[in-house]
């Protein structure tokens, strides 16, 4: 390499070792004046926050200890609404909610316990959580109590205690339980006897502060009572005109049984049914008119048939129905004569009056038939010895 080439060399080493040190200058510099180094700038997205659900925003209130939503969601667990239906659930919360002074959670509570079936159905816890609820000055608890001591439910039958709790409950603002002091002072449940004065002020002081049901009662009481029959219709129809179910049935009864009057009694009790009533009896009623007991003008046997089945349908069938219908197959009306059905029938109706210790007329009658039917063999293989206890037991029972 000859010397200019060199030197030129030389000279492009220097000139970059300038440049190096240029940059690294600055750079310290930078940093010792604690200025932040440049760089790439970049956008940051905050992560998304999820609104929790309706349900999830009552346990976030429940828990923080609102509550109003430790009864909503008492509410929730009790009528399955939109969750599976957890009464255990349910109650835990009004529980809580009771227990965090919400006194009427404690009448909830009380309910679950009072209006469910089965195993679920507790009186006794009933009563438990009705007396908190009326410590806590709940008037509808107090009530409640009156209806448990009437009924002996939960604890010993006692009028006295009753009427006590009744009065507590009017006195803390409980309309309707004037209507059920009012029956105890109408039927003499009371050691002082009946009072129907005191009885009848009761339920129109009842229907002015607004419980139409007072209206049911005192048609009631001048229907079945007092056998004035233009004055129960007058607060029968006060009450159904307010949508008491109940005043419709109690029209068509009377108009039925007592003034013979088969048109208005059809359409009442039709009423009753369109408009909720499903009680068995309703529907046996109807198997009555038109199976000849209201009267030749609405015999119609295939109804019959049709209102004494819906009867065997609900929840707690009459067994003077099932017994009716049984009949029909017996002797043949609206259907063909069955022997095996109507024993059948006849069977399910005994045992029920049996399981009732029922006094009704027709409980001995069905045992007898029973007995015509083993010594005949209609509908059963033929025997003399069970037809002879069934008349024996017959026997018996008429002269209770």
């Amino acid at each position: 390499m000859n010397k200019r080439v060199f030197a030129l060399f030389l000279a492009v080493l220097m000139l970059l070792s300038l440049c190096a040190c240029g940059v690294s200058s600055v750079q310290s510099t930078a940093e010792e004046k604690g200025e932040e180094k440049p760089t790439e700038e970049k956008t940051v997205e905050a992560a998304p926050t999820e609104t929790p659900s309706p349900l999830e925003q009552l346990f976030l209130d429940a828990e923080s200890g609102d509550t109003e939503a430790m009864v909503r969601l008492g509410d929730v667990y009790r009528y399955g609404d939109g969750v599976e239906t957890d009464m255990e659930a349910a109650r835990s919360w009004y529980e809580k909610a009771g227990d965090a002074g919400q006194g009427d959670a404690y009448l909830w509570l009380g309910d679950t316990y009072y209006f469910s079936s089965g195993e679920l159905q507790d009186y006794s816890e009933a009563f438990k959580y009705y007396s908190k609820a009326a410590e806590a000055g709940v008037a509808d608890a107090m009530g409640n109590l009156g209806v448990l001591y009437g009924g002996g439910r939960g604890v010993e039958q006692d009028n006295a205690k009753a009427a006590q709790w009744y009065e507590k409950a009017i006195d803390a603002g409980c309309v309707w339980a004037m209507n059920n002091l009012a029956n105890m002072y109408l039927y003499g449940r009371l050691e002082s006897g009946k009072d129907e004065e005191k009885g009848l002020d009761l339920l129109n002081r009842a229907a002015e502060a607004g419980y139409s049901g007072a209206y049911t009662t005192l048609g009631s009481y001048y229907h079945y009572q007092a056998n004035d029959y233009d004055k129960a219709e007058e607060y029968y129809l006060k009450a159904a005109e307010a949508g008491e179910v109940r005043a419709c049935t109690n029209l068509g009864s009377m108009f039925m049984y007592q003034l013979n009057e088969y048109d208005k009694a059809e359409e009442w009790l039709i009423k009753a049914v369109e408009n909720g009533d499903n009680a068995s009896f309703t529907k046996v009623m109807l198997g009555d008119l038109y199976s000849g007991v209201g009267g030749i003008a609405k015999l119609d046997f295939e109804k019959a048939i049709e209102w004494f089945t819906k009867s065997m349908e609900t929840d707690n069938p009459e067994p003077y129905g099932i017994f009716r219908l049984g009949n029909l197959y017996y002797q043949g009306q609206g259907v063909e004569t069955d022997y095996n059905k109507a024993f059948e029938l006849f069977n399910r109706a005994v045992e029920l009056w049996k399981a009732n210790n029922s006094l009704d007329v027709f409980y001995p009658h069905t045992v007898e038939l029973i007995g015509d039917m083993y010594r005949s063999g209609q509908g059963v293989e033929k025997d003399e010895e069970k037809a002879a206890e069934y008349y024996q037991w017959a026997k018996e029972l008429s002269s209770r």
